[in-house]
């Protein structure tokens, strides 16, 4: 039994829903639900849960699994909390580097956490693109990145973490909002929000228009994240993002059913011997803490 399927079904337990819990696990709600099929029938069929309206309940079978499953996953974290403290780690500064997604969305509860197991490490952190960060990397500015693959830079420790759909975002008034799906073409005349140069997600919009045959109408050039969100929300135009940047925003979200547009997110590091005890502490925590299903 694999332990990501038991940390899937704590959260979809513990949420009650499906969907509510692929957001926290930032993995998309077919790939959660097939998860949890896989996990029913590795357990002989038993029926782990049933369906009340939206939500969802645990079976007698469920109830009993949550409890096994949270006692198991209690101990896997204090293992791990046991080895790390036996790499002495007393102190130390250690920079992260994240995109705005991560930065925003994943990093705050995992920097917490870890500040609670190891309150003497400083902790900075640096919001880039991936070339910025691997740049900073390179030149000792960060200790680690979360970066989006592939990256093509020599000596690095590169650990993925999750993959995850590329979609187009729209207000909800938008005409194309009422479809599930859409081909790039169908965006030939629409107006487009780009994130800064130096932004992968921006580098992965000019390749999906390019592939698709027309150079983008650019209304907003160099945007961050939010700023890129509420502007979407207003009707000002559309944007490629990630689904894990879109918390609490009110947008129509479509799939692009002509490209296949994904990134890859991992973590990188220099692969050297004078990473400081703090900083690869902190890479293994994150290793484990921000990996997510591969879909």
């Amino acid at each position: 039994m694999e332990l990501r399927l038991l940390r899937y079904f704590e959260a979809v337990a513990r949420h009650q829903h499906v969907t509510r819990a692929a957001v926290e696990l930032a993995i998309a709600q077919p790939a959660l639900s097939k998860a949890m099929r896989d996990l029913e029938r590795a357990y002989g069929g038993v029926a782990l849960f049933e369906r009340i309206g939206r939500n969802i309940r645990l079976t007698e079978a469920g109830e009993f699994l949550l409890v096994r499953a949270r006692s198991i996953l209690a101990q896997v974290d204090a293992v791990h909390e046991e080895m790390q403290a036996r790499l002495g780690v007393r102190g130390g500064r250690v920079t992260v580097g994240a995109p705005p997604t991560v930065g925003v969305r994943l990093l705050p509860a995992a920097l917490a956490a870890f500040h609670r197991l190891y309150p003497q490490v400083e902790l900075r952190v640096r919001e880039a693109g991936t070339q910025a960060l691997t740049g900073m990397l390179a030149a000792g500015e960060i200790d680690i990145a979360v970066v989006t693959l592939p990256t093509i830079e020599r000596g690095f420790r590169v650990t993925p973490l999750f993959e995850e759909e590329l979609v187009i975002v729209a207000a909800e008034g938008h005409p194309l909002a009422h479809q599930r799906s859409i081909p790039f073409t169908a965006l030939v005349d629409e107006p487009f929000l780009l994130y800064p140069p130096g932004y992968e997600m921006r580098d992965a919009t000019l390749r999906a228009c390019r592939r698709a045959g027309f150079a983008p109408r650019v209304v907003l050039d160099g945007g961050d994240m939010d700023m890129l969100l509420r502007l979407a929300e207003a009707g000002l135009g559309v944007t490629l993002i990630a689904p894990l940047a879109l918390g609490s925003a009110r947008l129509a979200v479509l799939s692009i059913d002509d490209q296949e547009l994904r990134r890859t997110m991992a973590l990188s590091m220099r692969d050297d011997s004078a990473t400081s005890p703090a900083a690869l502490t902190l890479h293994e925590f994150l290793a484990a803490r921000l990996v997510r299903s591969m879909v």
